[in-house]
């Protein structure tokens, strides 16, 4: 309960309120929030000029932001920094709120994005060939003794065992 015993709750607004303060502001205008969030009955001036201006106004851009859109925020962000109302008025239809959002979110996709890089492992090129056999088993092998006689590799002999006449 506030101070003077209204309710102001910090819910979202209902599509209802929603509603209801679009016609309100229809009525009575621009300038007299007092008078609008008497009529609300559950919200305070404060509230009803925020959720108006920054979400409901129809002159608001809602359309999604461009990649274009993005880069000029970045630059501009990088140029003056958190001032967001200063960046808002090099976009159309873009308050403070959305283009702090907007610039929330951003950050988030590229700490996510380094993050998964970080976590990939990490391959050989395509370009790159590890040696297969080490290089000192590569020698000639023609080089190497060959046993001409293979029975003394082994301790019998072959005709003795097999009957090689036809």
């Amino acid at each position: 309960m506030s101070p003077v015993g209204k309710p102001h709750p910090k819910d979202k607004f209902t599509p209802a309120e929603d509603e209801k303060l679009r016609v309100l502001v229809q009525v009575l205008g621009l300038s007299n929030w007092k008078k609008v969030s008497e009529y609300m009955g559950t919200r305070n001036a404060r509230q009803c000029r925020d959720r108006y201006k920054n979400y409901l106004a129809p002159y608001l851009n809602s359309s999604p932001w461009s990649k274009v859109d993005d880069e000029k925020l970045i630059n501009l962000v990088n140029q003056h920094g958190h001032k967001w109302s200063l960046i808002a008025k090099q976009f159309s239809g873009r308050t403070d709120i959305n283009i702090k959002s907007r610039y929330a979110l951003l950050m988030r996709q590229k700490e996510r994005n380094r993050q998964k890089q970080e976590s990939e492992p990490e391959y050989i090129q395509e370009n790159e060939q590890m040696p297969i056999v080490p290089q000192s088993t590569t020698e000639d092998l023609s080089q190497q003794p060959i046993f001409d006689d293979c029975a003394d590799l082994f301790d019998f002999d072959i005709s003795e065992s097999f009957d090689f006449t036809m």
